[in-house]
């Protein structure tokens, strides 16, 4: 059933908050291996958690693809992918359908330049304005430097999780050979991260520092002491990884041993965020793939943080799901913590739901990005929008028929959230 508010909804752009696309250069390395399982995205993990503890053999990915995707039609990762489909070839993904779909993509793809389809597939399709970008400015990839490899409207997140995650070893070589200053002792590493944000910082596309040590690590952060820090780089200079220039970690410094490191390199990072105003992502809650521990993801757990640096701009990631709740309770009482709605369309699209309303009834509109696909493709980010903006026209046409909000008030709402909030927040628009 349409409605006004449903109808300009599904009309306003999105401000993408995260993703993970691909270069040009990579997305044209694979182009021909791209078939119908290339719309998946996360749809990947919930194949292997329908698989169970003790999964079937298979002979090939077709066949496990085509036996196990009936299972999980119905979830948030399933019904994306379902309704992406739909979208771009008019085709429910269904195993039946598999090969005329893998051959719909080849056809949608074929004589287009990987830009021309970034275009096509975010701007046109997806209806996204602007992208926040996760993955280029990091100093470990060779081309950490070469905007030129996504569209001009993808800005970019500096990320150096290693550094932070307590698995600094490998993190302090790249920082050398990216930043050109040979790290000796602590001070020298303060400056290769410092002269790294302004090679970032001098494209002219650097938008915000992205944190997912969650993936490594509890977010309790401490504030070490200097000497701790200098102890736990002690440690590290004098390991073998270390001297022999490897980039793995081997184990030799554990990770509570290297933690003071992670913490103090951290609080120096937020620091240079305090003093230029750069905007800090932070992954909380939910963790991408399968076997994740959630017990240290809480977003409460960054209280101590956004306490100290009071003037820094958070925008906190995955509505902290699931503990959204506990999100916006936090947005509402620190007026420098932004709840952000990115992925969790995917994940649950119920729950986010429920957020939404539970937001909207607690924290000042204006704080809440309501969007981000962060997902590796960029025809993933239509099924993830168009399943965005149907929640959010669910939860705004309530609001309406309950009497909460005008039709004025909800297009006001969805324009900001969707759009207006992000490009205030970056610089944008």
């Amino acid at each position: 059933m349409s409605s006004a508010i449903r109808e300009f909804v599904m009309q306003q752009p999105l401000f993408s908050h995260h993703d993970h696309h691909v270069t040009f250069a990579d997305f044209d390395k694979n182009r021909e291996t791209y078939g119908a399982a290339a719309l998946l995205g996360y749809a990947g993990a919930d194949l292997t958690t329908a698989a169970g503890a003790r999964p079937p053999s298979f002979e090939n990915e077709e066949q496990r693809l085509a036996a196990l995707w009936p299972n999980i039609r119905t979830t948030g990762y399933g019904r994306a992918v379902t309704l992406g489909c739909q979208a771009l070839f008019g085709l429910e993904f269904a195993p039946e359908h598999f090969a005329q779909i893998g051959k719909a993509v080849q056809a949608a793809i074929k004589g287009k330049t990987a830009e021309e389809l970034f275009d096509y597939f975010v701007r046109e399709k997806a209806n996204i304005k602007w992208v926040a970008q996760d993955g280029l400015f990091r100093p470990e990839r060779p081309d950490a430097l070469r905007t030129e490899l996504y569209p001009d409207y993808y800005h970019f997140a500096f990320r150096s999780d290693a550094l932070f995650g307590c698995t600094g070893m490998g993190a302090i070589h790249h920082l050398q050979r990216f930043s050109g200053i040979d790290v000796l002792n602590l001070d020298r590493l303060v400056d290769a991260l410092n002269v790294a944000i302004d090679s970032f910082k001098s494209t002219g596309r650097l938008n915000a520092f992205k944190v997912g040590i969650a993936y490594q690590r509890d977010l309790v952060v401490l504030d070490p002491p200097r000497y701790e820090a200098e102890r736990a780089f002690s440690r590290l200079r004098s390991t073998k990884t270390f001297r022999d220039g490897l980039q793995q970690n081997d184990g030799a410094v554990n990770a509570a041993e290297g933690r003071p490191l992670g913490d103090y390199m951290l609080h120096r990072l937020l620091e240079r965020a305090h003093d230029e105003d750069i905007p800090v992502q932070i992954h909380t809650g939910y963790l991408a793939g399968n076997w994740g521990s959630l017990a240290g993801t809480k977003a409460s757990f960054l209280i101590p943080l956004f306490d100290k640096y009071r003037e820094v701009r958070f925008d906190i990631f995955h509505a902290s799901w699931p503990w959204a709740s506990e999100l916006g309770t936090i947005a509402k009482n620190y007026p420098n913590v932004y709840p952000d709605m990115c992925w969790m369309w995917t994940m649950n699209p119920a729950e986010c739901e429920r957020a939404l309303g539970e937001w909207l009834d607690g924290v000042p509109f204006n704080k809440i990005f309501a969007f981000g696909a962060d997902t590796g493709q960029p025809w993933c980010d239509v099924g993830y929008a168009l399943q965005a903006r149907i929640g959010i026209a669910r939860v705004l046409e309530q609001k309406i028929e309950a009497g909460y909000f005008s039709e004025a008030t909800a297009r006001d709402v969805a324009a900001a959230i969707m759009l207006q909030n992000g490009e205030s927040f970056y610089g944008l628009g």
